[in-house]
């Protein structure tokens, strides 16, 4: 399992990936890629799981932006939407801080690897911290 976090305000633009530079729990089967089965480098969006089974992903976060409008973060596999984990807050106020979350089961077949990642797409840069992802072997 791993526990990556953000928790400084960052600026993650429409289409981007929310950065993760500290990983507050690493279990012994996520240490190294070639023998583990997730890779994460310390400051980057990306996760990839590299081994078969089935994962649950899920992630919080504080969200807002510079305008009012509907602000989303959503899961991403390899680049596409995961159906059913986007969360939407609407900025009534300019700068006002809430909260999502959302969460999944994904499907690692064999012989395959995914890379999964939790990506602004509201249209509207954001402001997000207190970002939180887990990624826990289930099966």
């Amino acid at each position: 399992m791993i526990n990556s976090i953000a928790t400084a305000v960052q600026t993650v633009d429409n289409s981007n990936n929310v950065l993760f530079p500290t990983d507050r729990v690493r279990s012994k089967s996520c240490q190294c890629p070639c023998k583990g089965w997730l890779a994460h480098d310390l400051g980057s969006g990306l996760f990839t799981i590299t081994k078969p089974g089935i994962y649950e992903v899920t992630y919080t976060a504080d969200i807002t932006s510079a305008a009012a409008g509907q602000a989303s973060l959503v899961l991403e596999q390899n680049g596409e939407v995961i159906g059913g984990t986007q969360s939407i807050y609407t900025v009534a106020t300019a700068s006002a801080y809430g909260n999502v979350s959302g969460d999944t089961l994904i499907q690692i077949p064999c012989g395959a690897s995914y890379t999964i990642a939790l990506a602004n797409n509201s249209g509207l840069d954001l402001s997000v911290q207190n970002a939180n992802i887990i990624i826990k072997k289930i099966a």
